[in-house]
């Protein structure tokens, strides 16, 4: 009977849709990540077949191969595997279970054959072949769209490269060839693209924490971890959670950047950022009630909105200097202004003060916008996650009731709020060049002009561009930018067509009526 409860239990358990979760909050099990007597080196020896049920005399045991989607040593192993076949039996620095630090953090955020999910954030490149999207759906976006090619009429390329972060993950074939060789408005000392990894940015040991009263911390001694923070969870009196992802705070550097005489220099400056998701996240938004949203916060005095956590690796971004690369040009081209990014600080150039009562044209704009052409919007209803803000807010429990996945609260900005990197960007990577969360760039002629238009017009329909479409527009082509219908949707997180007008202009919009050089409220905008 004991058995039998016991049994009970673990089913009601799994079937809640629950489990375990390997950070929770801090540093995983050290398993997870490292073995203790071997780990990874490339080779490309095949590794033999498992026979040791038909064959008890076999050198190598079924443990040998990949345990619960981690890359392993098993039980008298005489050499490991990683996911890509290849073998080795020289320990690899730090003796990671991969070949570097994101093939490592892949082996459990990367599943082959595996459906929209939890916390994947990479589509295996067998389940997007040509003209297939990646899968994934998280609010950072799915790294498999650095992989993703495109070229159209006679000279026009897309390279995978420009959709985000270009990291680093030789087990699973990501490489940062052909990307710029550091990070776009890095400074005097820029972030290498080489070392760019998924532990750039996320904290593997997990050692910042939030207290009580949502202060952040990176000192053990100060209070035990007991859960992840991504989700809201507020500590009692003497404990702490993680915070947002992991993501790293002020001080942080990898050991591996350090190693490489790195130094103080790549340490980060600002504190790890003031968000909460929900805890689904990974959902097609195919209409209103389905986005993902993730409330950002921002302590309007000291810093801690996802912006200021972002100059960590591009302080120049922020004040409007130095040369970034084109995407259809060769060329470099310089940014002498910068664009209103979550800061209230003075020593940022102006403007400095990017809340939207800086800009009351914009907040009425935002909260009445609904598609070009239409601001019969209200601010109840006006939030999308295609323009997600920063609340002027470090209260976790307001954040916590903020975040949902059905809609349940659309509320647009106050006057208070925020212009943040992540209204325009994803962290990891999009269907669009730098990581934007909607077309920006296009080219409509030969001078490498802006097309600025997001849907099709078939018929007087809305419809999403494609290669694989016929339509009645002769510019379908030079909208869909070499992808098929399906990947521009996927793009838009599987948003239907019709949520926007025929012909859409870009979703700058939401903020700037009109187009960027154009008139406002003018019909099409």
């Amino acid at each position: 009977m004991l058995l039998f409860a016991a049994f009970l239990a673990l089913l009601i358990f799994f079937a809640s849709g629950r489990s375990w979760a390997f950070h929770d909050g801090g540093v995983g099990a050290c398993e997870g990540c490292h073995t203790m007597h071997n780990s990874i080196s490339y080779g490309t020896t095949p590794f033999p077949a498992d026979n040791t049920k038909a064959n008890p005399n076999a050198q190598y045991s079924e443990e040998t191969l990949n345990v619960a989607g981690w890359t392993g040593i098993g039980w008298k192993a005489l050499a490991v595997v990683n996911k890509a076949g290849s073998v080795g039996s020289t320990p690899s620095q730090y003796l990671l279970r991969g070949a570097d630090p994101s093939s490592t953090c892949l082996n459990c955020h990367e599943e082959t054959g595996h459906a929209t999910g939890g916390f994947y954030v990479s589509t295996a490149e067998a389940d997007m072949p040509a003209g297939n999207p990646p899968i994934e759906l998280t609010p950072g976006g799915d790294f498999g769209w650095l992989k993703k090619n495109y070229t159209w009429g006679s000279s026009y390329t897309d390279p995978g490269y420009l959709h985000g972060h270009a990291i680093t993950a030789a087990d699973f074939y990501y490489s940062a060839a052909g990307a710029p060789a550091s990070a776009p408005g890095g400074g005097a000392t820029p972030y290498l693209t080489s070392n760019l990894t998924c532990i750039s940015c996320h904290d593997p040991h997990g050692t910042y924490r939030r207290l009580t009263g949502g202060g952040i911390t990176n000192s053990p001694g100060s209070a035990p971890i007991i859960g992840t923070g991504s989700y809201g969870r507020t500590p009692g009196n003497g404990q702490a959670v993680g915070v947002y992802r992991l993501l790293g705070g002020t001080g942080y550097l990898p050991l591996y950047i350090a190693d490489q005489g790195g130094g103080s220099a790549y340490a980060f400056n600002y504190p790890s950022p003031a968000a909460v998701a929900p805890p689904v996240y990974n959902q097609p938004e195919t209409g209103i009630s389905n986005q993902v949203r993730v409330a950002y916060g921002n302590d309007a005095t000291n810093g801690g909105g996802m912006s200021y956590w972002c100059r960590n690796c591009h302080p120049e971004i922020h004040t409007g200097t130095g040369t970034q690369p084109n995407n259809y040009t060769n060329n470099p081209y310089s940014f002498p202004g910068s664009h209103p990014s979550g800061t209230l600080n003075s020593s940022v150039p102006s403007p400095s003060n990017d809340q939207f009562s800086n800009y009351n044209y914009n907040l009425s704009c935002y909260n009445e916008y609904i598609m070009s052409g239409d601001y019969n919007g209200s601010s109840s209803s006006s939030y999308s996650s295609l323009t997600p803000f920063e609340e002027d807010t470090l209260d976790y429990a307001t954040l916590a009731s903020h975040a949902n996945n059905n809609g349940s609260y659309l509320d647009g900005p106050a006057s208070s709020d925020f212009v943040s990197c992540m209204s325009c960007h994803r962290a990891h990577a999009s269907g669009w060049d730098y990581g934007l969360r909607f077309k920006y760039n296009g080219d409509s002629d030969s001078n490498y002009g802006f097309s600025e238009i997001m849907t099709d017009d078939n018929g007087g329909l809305s419809v999403w561009p494609g290669t694989d479409i016929s339509s009645s527009d002769p510019n379908n082509l030079v909208y869909a930018m070499g992808r098929t219908q399906y990947e521009t949707q996927q793009a838009y997180y599987g948003r239907l067509a019709i949520m926007f007008a025929a012909n859409q202009r870009v979703l700058c919009n939401k903020c700037h009526e009109g187009s960027v050089s154009g008139p406002t409220r003018v019909n099409g905008y």
